[in-house]
């Protein structure tokens, strides 16, 4: 959590020049239900400006935005569960979470007999070019979209309900929502916020991808600087392959590079 950062109080909010309608306190549904975020009880249209607007102030209020689409980001409460520290993602490392992962969903080469048939064909569709070794975090991007190209994601975004988060950083809105999506409880060998948010983390540092949205079981990141061309989005979605079951995780690594190569914005959904 920031530095000094509080919740707003419910009602209506005023940060700076931007004006938000009546809000409510987000409660952890696990533990003692504290408040551990602020939230719009109706959408708001054309979200993406004030996002942005809320974004650049972070620095002064410790407050992250996060949008929370109209329909799909209605329960978004029912996702929150049990929160954790930022300071347990510091102990995470995202490379050998997923690396842990990818060996989960690919076939060692010793599992070769006819029990392991289906699997590895499967495997050897869905995670090519890549094979069961793990072809480790790709490079950071190094060249930025035009300001226009992320403007213009931002103005065609759904109206959404805003929710502030007090967060060092948007990744660390995870662990401070307790998010998690679906059926992932157990999955992973951290909590999943936490896990979730090293992995973020990472994506934030290599291709400033923030997080924009989340739903229940849906998230949306806006990037900076994506891979450009699919020879740099294949390393990539190997990535985005383990992080999430679909659209963009099970499908196969060569469509996901595909649909992120150049592109503003990453979306997720856990089945």
């Amino acid at each position: 959590m920031a530095a000094g950062a509080s919740i707003p109080h419910e009602g209506e909010l005023r940060l700076g020049k931007v004006r938000l309608p009546a809000g409510q306190l987000i409660r952890s549904q696990s533990g003692v239900g504290e408040p551990v975020a602020w939230i719009t009880e109706a959408p708001v249209p054309e979200p993406g400006p004030v996002w942005s607007a809320l974004s650049a102030r972070h620095g002064q209020t410790g407050l992250v935005p996060i949008l929370a689409p109209a329909g799909a980001g209605d329960f978004l409460e029912v996702a929150c569960q049990d929160t954790a520290a930022a300071a347990d993602v510091d102990r995470v490392d995202a490379a050998a979470l997923l690396e842990q992962l990818w060996a989960d969903c690919v076939p060692e080469p010793w599992q070769a007999g006819p029990e392991w048939a289906e699997d590895r064909q499967w495997a050897d569709e869905m995670a090519a070019p890549f094979t069961s070794r793990f072809p480790g975090l790709a490079p950071a991007g190094n060249t930025a979209l035009a300001p226009d190209a992320l403007e213009a994601v931002l103005h065609s975004f759904p109206d959404s309900r805003i929710a502030l988060v007090p967060a060092g950083r948007p990744a660390d809105v995870l662990p401070v929502l307790g998010w998690c999506p679906g059926d992932w409880d157990g999955v992973l060998p951290v909590p999943v916020p936490v896990g979730f948010a090293a992995v973020l983390r990472s994506w934030e540092e290599r291709f400033g991808a923030r997080l924009l949205a989340l739903a229940h079981d849906e998230a949306y990141l806006l990037v900076g600087r994506p891979p450009r061309g699919l020879d740099a989005a294949l390393a990539v979605a190997a990535e985005h392959f383990v992080f999430c079951d679909e659209p963009a995780g099970r499908q196969p690594v060569r469509t996901t590079a595909a649909d992120i190569a150049d592109a503003p914005l990453w979306c997720f959904w856990w089945d």
